[in-house]
């Protein structure tokens, strides 16, 4: 596959992460999350006068891409959200406004840049392949003496293709035609060793995928076993492999709270499926419950210990 569609693979993955439920007809889960990856952002606001549409009427919630304007914060930050629709037009709302929910993708309001990095390096593997497949179904070069005897092989080959029977001409035939056989030489360009590459290139790929998908929480076993592994190290990858989704969740249900607050609707944002059953088979394999993207309470033993130390 091709760079742009090895991108839509793994958009595709992404987009499929999480789950909203009683959304408004307008406000579509797909553009949402398509901004919150894309561009690390969303403004969620409602359409003004002047720019309804049918099925879009004034009033009703839309999403669209989110820039800042020169109003700063005392972190630096531009707190003028400039929402820009995909049609064109454009509002401005300072981020705290009630008219406005600005949402990010995780703790750092980034982009998942990786999408566009592995579907480049899966381009490049998918190159390779195409070559390397390529270079082991070259046939033998036939070398000839004359451009009679390139006719005559080639029309041999053409007979052979359309199914002609074709007579096989020996050494003694040659003889009496006053040729000589000897001018008939194989150079075999056909690479056997090429093939053995094939099968690492076409792991590699894998392991771009493999990686990619482990690190948003689907941990995928590869084909080939390359090495043991304990019950503790699976469970070990597994856990690890949840902190993003579960960090992007967290900011998700942020993002929904306020969007309800603010607009009075009563959306909910879960993981999906997959990534549900992620974590009930975390759950299950390590005897730990009601894993969340909450952040736990500190033990009170634990602070009773660090009064007494002080």
């Amino acid at each position: 596959m091709t760079y742009k569609e090895n991108r839509q693979l793994l958009n595709e993955f992404h987009l499929g992460m999480f789950e909203y439920k009683n959304l408004p007809e307008t406000l579509l889960s797909n553009y949402l999350e398509y901004f919150l990856i894309k561009e690390g952002t969303v403004a969620v606001f409602k359409i003004p006068e002047g720019h309804a549409c049918p099925g879009f009427p004034v009033g009703s919630l839309i999403c669209a891409s989110a820039t800042f304007g020169r109003d700063l914060t005392p972190y630096g930050f531009g707190s003028e959200v400039i929402a820009v629709t995909r049609n064109g037009w454009e509002v401005r709302y300072n981020m705290y406004s009630d008219d406005i929910v600005l949402g990010i993708n995780n703790h750092l309001a980034q982009p998942c840049f990786d999408i566009l990095s592995d579907a480049e390096m899966l381009g490049e593997i998918d190159t390779s392949i195409r070559f390397l497949v390529f270079w082991t179904r070259l046939a033998p070069l036939i070398r000839c003496a004359d451009e009679k005897e390139r006719i005559q092989i080639e029309n041999a080959f053409k007979n052979i293709k359309e199914g002609i029977p074709v007579t096989i001409v020996t050494k003694k035939l040659f003889a009496e035609l006053g040729l000589d056989s000897d001018n008939f030489e194989l150079d075999d360009l056909t690479r056997p060793d090429f093939a053995d590459k094939i099968q690492y290139t076409a792991r590699l790929r894998e392991d771009v995928l493999r990686w990619h998908y482990t690190r948003y929480g689907q941990v995928v076993q590869g084909d080939t076993k390359l090495a043991q592994q304990s019950v503790d190290e699976v469970n070990g990858t597994v856990s690890s492999s949840l902190i993003l989704p579960l960090n992007m969740l967290k900011y998700r249900r942020a993002m929904v709270e306020e969007i309800n607050k603010k607009f009075g609707t009563n959306i909910i944002v879960e993981l999906a499926g997959p990534w549900r059953g992620e974590i009930t088979k975390y759950e299950n394999d390590t005897g730990e419950e009601n894993v969340s993207d909450e952040i736990p309470a500190p033990d009170q033993e634990t602070q009773d210990e660090k009064k007494e130390g002080d």
